[in-house]
């Protein structure tokens, strides 16, 4: 493993590696921290030291890129510029909300994980009415460009709304441009008292906790949606404001 980010110290263990075949595994959204990852840098490295790049964008698909269509579009490496060495896996059951994943990649990688993948062998195939539901979900994806300008309005909001509310205090909004905005209280008990305080107030945004997160940075996990309205998160940043203040009091 390599730490969060560090293309460095990435360079140097596929440096060091004395493998025959080497394969990088990244979030392309990282789903306690909200950061896309440094694709490029990855797929560079990859090249450079002949391995292969497996990115989960279950965060990033149907949210990312022109027409929702993930990481590799936000970054331009989809389309001619895609990668042989890239397997591209996301989830069904966030922005295209139904269920189950997919991976993608080229004929080659794709053919050898149908051959060899026992779990995907043996396993039962998804219902037509799934895949019906899902046909739909990706037309919306497409076509729905609103639904992501509104939730770039309701980060932006967010964001504004916290570094007014929370001056003074020790919780920090983590630096983030996706939908999960992560705020950094610290202890765990404090976590858990700032998110029962919320579900009080009829807000639920759960409170993540080592070992899910490193010590001393227990964090409430805001993950805003479409969905939501400017009044939600105007209710939210209000909520937040009131608890600080009691915190600090």
């Amino acid at each position: 493993r390599y730490g969060h980010a560090d293309m460095a110290a990435l360079a140097e263990q596929l440096a060091s590696s004395p493998a025959a075949r080497k394969l990088v595994i990244s979030d392309a959204v990282f789903s306690m921290d909200g950061d896309v990852a440094d694709v490029p840098a990855l797929l560079a490295l990859c090249e450079r030291h002949d391995a292969l790049l497996l990115l989960d964008d279950a965060h990033g698909f149907g949210v990312l890129g022109p027409q929702g269509r993930g990481c590799l579009a936000h970054f331009g490496l989809a389309g001619e510029q895609a990668s042989p060495r890239i397997l591209y896996m996301a989830t069904l059951g966030k922005a295209a909300g139904v269920a189950g994943a997919f991976v993608a990649g080229s004929e080659a990688l794709v053919e050898w994980l149908l051959q060899k993948t026992r779990s995907y062998i043996f396993a039962t195939a998804a219902p037509a009415m799934l895949a019906s539901a899902l046909q739909t979900s990706l037309q919306l994806i497409e076509q729905d460009e609103w639904r992501r300008e509104q939730l770039q309005r309701l980060i932006a909001r967010l964001q504004t709304g916290l570094a007014q509310g929370l001056q003074g205090s020790a919780w920090q909004l983590g630096v983030s441009s996706t939908a999960i905005q992560p705020l950094l209280i610290g202890p765990n008990d404090a976590a858990l008292a700032v998110m029962q305080g919320l579900r009080e107030r009829g807000l639920w945004v759960p409170a993540i906790r080592p070992p899910t997160v490193a010590e001393g940075t227990a964090r409430l996990r805001i993950a805003l949606s479409a969905a939501h309205t400017e009044a939600d998160v105007d209710r939210l940043v209000q909520a937040l404001t009131a608890l600080a203040k009691s915190a600090s009091a």
